[in-house]
């Protein structure tokens, strides 16, 4: 089968076509275009030369989502919601996010108050209709609604979890009198307890419904226009889905891109027998940071978006501004910054010339001759040093530094940065980074990769092969996953087991139909479940494997176990409670075909055409001599000392002084970090034995 898959990032939009048969890898990378973000992905295809009609798998992440709620262009949204419950959505928690920041504010409520409108209606926390929907009422909310020019509804009603009887009534009124409008029930979006969590989740999917169905629209439509006849599946935070499963909860196309880097990480965790991993995504806008676990990536099931909390399970990535385009400042206060703001593509770091007027981490990388001008994306853009100067040298002026000290201030502040958000998610949450080998990619990974692992006692960094369009090529590795969820709180001395089962059951038949929709055999469908757990009275909870099969009653003391040892290995103690249950979770997976692997044979003798003119790198305050590798020359085996620099059309690989590179039997990149003061100790992400790399 021929697969493509196509990542549109702040920068750069990436693609990266793959036919299994012929075992070839086309990459490449196309300026992204904020003005109409779909234009560049036909442009990116119609670069690589490849007819569609042949293509069998079409997979793509987008951030026409994300990129709604920033920009603040979705549609005007309604809510409806139980009488009194109205300021649920401005009121929010009571906690501060950043506590010591006087300055802090609430982000303001996507629904204004006056069209936050309550309705007369009650159900109970466990399902109880106590006040019967009053459908008049509805009919009378909807049409002060309309007169106010609403495009999108949301409908969140009180305990609608545990019981969605009169949600869906409402959604039936809705459609009856109003069949033009969008429409979002929070039971189909997040059918979880969490009043304010549920409904700002909710009034998410409806802000960017519109534009997010109108985009994935042209985007099929475009497609079949070059004969495209395979099957288009949409990148979420847990898996692929088709398109209708995306255009029903649309909510499902946040953080799409960082994704693929992390799913193609846990592959190559699996192949390379690094079960623990370190991702660091470096594009040309952000910096996104996860964790790979005994080759699983960890799993959030809440998580935030531009401060508004969204309760969608997904992978637990921490992105800061931090990238290529990060733009360097000195603030009032004569302190040099980086970051959070991005040239982006357009108008892009200064040394590109298409206008852009503050120096940016690409500038100053350039300048102190990180990067070759001449071979900027493989030669097809030539970057402008005299402008790159420009722009660090006012800078430099500023700070009383000279032009190359400015620079190197550039790219020590953003690879601090850089740390600081590696160690809150790694150190943070009580790893030891030297259990970890970190996994590095984007297009200006391999500029900080070797610097941050030094800083952080890693032991091995591993640079994929086409690093560039890591994320897109990720998207490839990845399986059809439709998460559900439902609270359900027992305690497991009462709980109904058969209640339970009955909840799995209905979650396996809407799971098994979405997944033949999307042309997945039964024999390729399997299902995982879980439980979200406590002791009574506690506010976090943990999640409980649950056995597949017929669940009967010896499952509840499996379970109950299963908790016990989990509560204990993430929070250091047991109870001798009874635990309860809060939610009940379950993934239907559809198995899409793995892309095989090609192993290379071994050669130690590194070939002459790898070594290009070597280059001055100005570098701990002083320049030296760096050799210059060419990638693609580099065989299975080849090793090379630091100082070095291993070059690539998307990306370059920095290897410092006393350090060392490999190549391993998939072509990736091993650096083998030294740590004088620690050496003994680094164990380089706990290789598995009989695997490739260090034993």
């Amino acid at each position: 089968m021929k697969r493509i898959a196509v990542d549109i990032g702040g920068t750069f939009t990436d693609i990266v076509y793959f036919d299994e048969e012929a075992m070839e890898i086309v990459a490449d990378k196309v300026r992204s275009t904020p003005m109409d973000i779909g234009r560049a992905v036909f442009e990116a295809v119609k670069k690589i030369g490849i007819d569609l009609s042949s293509v069998g798998l079409f997979v793509h992440g987008t951030t026409v989502g994300l990129n709604t709620v920033v920009q603040r262009v979705g549609a005007k949204v309604g809510l409806i919601t139980t009488e009194g419950f109205t300021d649920v959505l401005e009121m929010g928690r009571g906690d501060r996010k950043d506590l010591y920041n006087y300055l802090w504010k609430k982000p303001k409520p996507l629904v204004p108050r006056h069209l936050r409108l309550g309705i007369r209606e009650r159900t109970s926390h466990l399902g109880e209709i106590l006040t019967p929907l009053d459908e008049g009422n509805v009919k009378e909310v909807l049409w002060r609604l309309k007169e106010r020019g609403v495009e999108s509804i949301a409908v969140c009603l009180l305990h609608s979890y545990a019981n969605p009887e009169n949600e869906e009534k409402v959604g039936r009124v809705i459609k009856q009198l109003w069949p033009e409008v969008d429409v979002s029930l929070s039971h189909r979006v997040a059918r979880e307890f969490r009043e304010y969590e549920r409904m700002s989740t909710t009034v998410l999917d409806a802000y960017i419904k519109r534009r997010v169905v109108q985009y994935l629209g042209r985007i099929d439509e475009n497609l079949k226009k070059n004969r495209f006849g395979g099957q288009l599946l949409i990148v979420s935070p847990s898996g692929v889905l088709g398109v209708n499963a995306v255009m029903e909860k649309t909510i499902a196309t946040f953080a799409s891109g960082p994704i693929g880097g992390v799913s193609g990480s846990t592959y190559l965790s699996k192949l390379t027998g690094y079960k623990n991993m370190l991702t660091m995504d470096v594009g040309g806008t952000s910096f996104d940071v996860s964790l790979v676990k005994e080759g699983e990536g960890i799993i959030r099931h809440q998580s935030e978006l531009l401060g508004y909390p969204v309760l969608m399970p997904g992978m637990d990535i921490r992105p800061i501004g931090a990238g290529g385009g990060s733009i360097a400042r000195v603030d009032a206060g004569g302190l040099l910054t980086v970051g959070p703001e991005s040239a982006g593509a357009d108008p892009g770091p200064m040394c590109y010339g298409l206008g852009g007027t503050e120096p940016t981490v690409t500038d100053a990388a350039l300048i102190n001759g990180l990067i070759n001008p001449g071979f900027f994306l493989g030669g097809e853009i030539n970057l402008d040093m005299n402008l790159a100067k420009k722009g660090v040298g006012q800078i430099a002026a500023r700070l009383g530094l000279s032009l190359h000290e400015a620079a190197d201030g550039i790219l020590t502040v953003a690879r601090n940065n850089m740390t600081t958000a590696t160690k809150e998610i790694l150190i943070g949450q009580g790893y030891d980074p030297r259990d970890f080998a970190l996994m590095s990619y984007g297009g200006a990974g391999g500029i900080f990769a070797a610097g941050i692992a030094k800083d952080m006692s890693i032991s091995r960094v591993i640079i994929p092969s086409t690093p560039g369009v890591f994320s897109a090529r990720g998207m490839l590795t990845m399986d059809i996953t439709h998460p559900f969820a439902q609270t359900y709180n027992r305690s497991m001395d009462t709980i109904n087991i058969r209640e339970l089962a009955d909840i799995y059951k209905d979650m396996e038949n809407r799971g098994l139909a979405m997944l033949r929709e999307e042309r997945i055999s039964e024999d390729a469908v399997r299902f995982v479940r879980s439980l979200d757990m406590c002791y009574e009275g506690q506010g976090h909870y943990v999640e409980v494997p649950v056995p597949d099969g017929v669940l009967g009653n010896d499952a509840r003391e499996t379970i109950v176990d299963s908790f016990h040892s989990l509560h204990k290995i993430k929070f250091g103690h047991q109870m001798q409670a009874v635990p309860e249950t809060i939610n009940v979770r379950m993934k239907a997976i559809g198995k899409i075909k793995e892309i095989p692997v090609k192993r290379n044979r071994k050669s130690r003798e590194i070939p002459k055409a790898a070594f290009k003119a070597k280059r001055k790198i100005y570098s701990e305050g002083k320049f030296t001599e760096w050799k210059i590798l060419d990638r693609s020359m580099l065989l299975y085996g080849n090793s090379v000392k630091g100082p070095a620099i291993v070059e690539e059309p998307h990306h370059i690989t920095l290897v410092l002084p006393d350090e060392t590179v490999s190549v391993d039997k998939f072509r990736n990149l091993v650096i083998h970090v030294f740590h004088p003061a620690s050496s003994s100790k680094n164990r380089g992400g706990k290789r598995r034995e009989g695997k490739e790399g260090q034993r």
